[in-house]
Formats: structure tokens, sequence, C-alpha cells
């Protein structure tokens, strides 16, 4: 199945490091950052190409001549890149589906004037276990609950390529069971046909979107996301590609409890992986490119129309809380999973 997503432009000014002074996001004073679970995987990683926390407060600034948003959507704040790598995103509050969309409307996304938009609610209580909340201070470990809107990314023509790569997040899904019948994207970046989503699926399991380098493949998981009762918990997921075995692998809460490395819970004998897959990563210096976290399905066609310099919003938006996305271009090792998890779910290792 070909398809081409139409993304936000990026441009190359945005490789220039930006400082992280903005409101709510600030730099260590002190040799380190107030969230435990980022010092951990920002002191230990060196193939790190980005680090969201997604602690961001309403109004933090953008860089200068970040890409404006698609026609109808409102910016409300940055989201900061920690790594100082200046992969800077938008939390934008996209215009409401026409009328008759099937796609479901989660939240009023329509700004208005002194009130809190519900698309977006920022600087959310933090989903991570392994995090401690310091008493008045702006940057407090926190998460995003996402209601309809998402994070845009320009991604910067120098980038790293992500041949090989590893996504990691923290995710806690708020719909019910019985919103089952629609999908709900937690990362994207894919354009002609290159790169690799990640989202819960129609039947709340997970799976991927990944490009072959002229067409996109669905890679169904199988691996189910409702907990008992029909009720979602918190999940720590990984998804890991390495180049050299041409192997996909996901984890979604490995057992830190163990002294042995995780086991990934996909691919496994009941759902393996499609014979024939092959990957071909996003070019950044070829293909103008946005990365997206909270929407962004690649094989659908956007969201809002007329489009405004060819962009426009994405589809599929997540329902409930995002932290901690940081995304690496090394194939990361079972040990380092399995560590980053225990930091993050505060249990010993």
């Amino acid at each position: 199945m070909s398809a081409t997503l139409l993304l936000l432009a990026p441009i190359g000014l945005l490789a220039v490091v930006w400082s992280l002074c903005f409101v709510g996001c600030f730099p260590p004073t002190t040799g380190g950052y107030s969230e435990p679970y980022s010092n951990v995987i920002l002191t230990t990683e060196t193939s790190m190409v980005a680090y969201w926390p997604l602690s961001d407060v309403l109004g933090s600034q953008l860089p200068p001549l970040f890409p404006p948003p698609p026609q109808g959507s409102t910016s409300i704040a940055a989201a900061a890149d920690l790594t100082n790598n200046g992969h800077i995103g938008s939390y934008l509050i996209p215009p409401a589906y026409p009328s008759g969309s099937t796609i479901p409307q989660i939240a009023d996304p329509t700004a208005v004037a002194g009130q809190v938009n519900t698309g977006l609610l920022l600087h959310q209580t933090s989903i991570v276990p392994g995090d401690a909340a310091t008493t008045g201070s702006l940057n407090l470990p926190a998460c995003v609950d996402f209601e309809g809107g998402y994070v845009s990314i320009p991604w910067a023509p120098d980038s790293p390529s992500l041949a090989d790569f590893t996504l990691e997040a923290w995710v806690l899904p708020k719909w019910k069971v019985s919103q089952m019948g629609f999908q709900w994207t937690v990362f994207a970046g894919q354009t002609t046909g290159t790169g690799f989503a990640v989202y819960l699926n129609t039947a709340n399991e997970w799976e991927l979107t990944v490009g072959n380098g002229s067409m996109l493949q669905i890679v169904k998981t199988g691996v189910a996301a409702v907990a008992n009762d029909g009720a979602f918990s918190l999940m720590y997921i990984a998804v890991r590609f390495n180049s050299s075995t041409n192997e996909f692998t996901l984890w979604v809460n490995p057992d830190s409890d163990s002294s042995a490395a995780p086991t990934p819970v996909w691919p496994n004998a009941s759902s393996p992986q499609p014979a024939g897959l092959t990957y071909a990563a996003v070019d950044p210096a070829a293909s103008s490119v946005t990365f997206f976290i909270g929407a962004g399905s690649p094989q659908l066609p956007p969201r809002t129309s007329p489009k405004v310099n060819g962009t426009s919003g994405p589809q599929t938006p997540f329902q409930g809380w995002i932290q901690s996305v940081a995304l690496y271009y090394t194939a990361l090792s079972d040990n380092d999973i399995a560590a980053h998890f225990a930091a993050g779910i505060g249990a010993d290792t």
C-alpha cells in the first residue's frame, strides 16, 4: 500500500542549537535535571538523537523562524529537546474535523480566549513512577494529556540517519475498549514510503507502519494493550530496529525484577516478524519530514483542507498521557532497555 504523508516543511536553521532557556524548561544548575528518569537516559546514552520529556508549560517559546502551524491550527507551546540537538517541537491544536468525518472528535479543538484549551493539557502529573516531584518548581516531572492535539517536530537536514533506531516512550491511554475501531498514534516519522510509525490499532494492539523505500507496510504485532477488566494501565514501550539482523523488536513493560535481560514481547511464535519485511529510513537531507508525537497516521490523508504551502494537520490523535519520548540512532541493547525501564518504574535492578 503506497502512501505519502503531507508534512510541515523543516528549515535548516533549526539544526542550530536553540537555547533551552524558555519558560517551563530550564538547564541544569546542579549537574542534573529534576526528573530522575531523565537523568538516567541523558547521562548514560551517547546515541540519543532527541529526548522530549513533555514536561513543558503553556506559552514556552519556539525558536526564531520556526515553521508556522498548518491552516487553522494554533501553537500553544514549545516541546523541549533536552539533548541540545535542536529537535524542538511545537504543541499544536488542530482545527475540528470536517463535518461527516469518521474520525472521532476527542475534544473541542477550538481555542477560546481566556480559557484553557482542552485539546492539549500541558504540565500534568508525571506518569513515570521513578520520577520524584520537586515542590514549587516549574520544571516538575510532568506529562501531556493528549485530547486531540499533537506535537510537530521539523527534522533538521543534518540529522543522523535512523537506519538503526530505538524509540522509547511512557504512555497511559484513557479511551474505553468500547472505542475500538480507531487508530491511536504515539509516534510517527514517515515520508515518501520511508520511516516508521508506532500506534495502537483498531483492536487496541500495538502495530507498526514501516516504509520500504517506496511504500508503507503494516506490521501487526498481536501484542494487546488492554489490561484486566478492559482498562488500560501505564505502559513503557520500546521499539528497536537492528539493521544487522533486519529485525524489529517490541517491549511493553519488561520485567525489571529479573537479573536477566528482558525478553521482547514481539516477535514471538504466534506473531512472528513478517517474511520479507524491509525498512528504509527517512533521509532528512533528501526529503522534507516532520516527526509527530500524539498523531500522524501516514497511510491516511491529512485531516484539513485546503492546505497551506502543502501542509496540513495529521490524523489519528492519541487520547491519554504521553511522557519521556526518546529517540536513538542505534539499536540499544536488551540490558540498556531493561535499565531504562527499571529507572522509570522505580524498581531495583
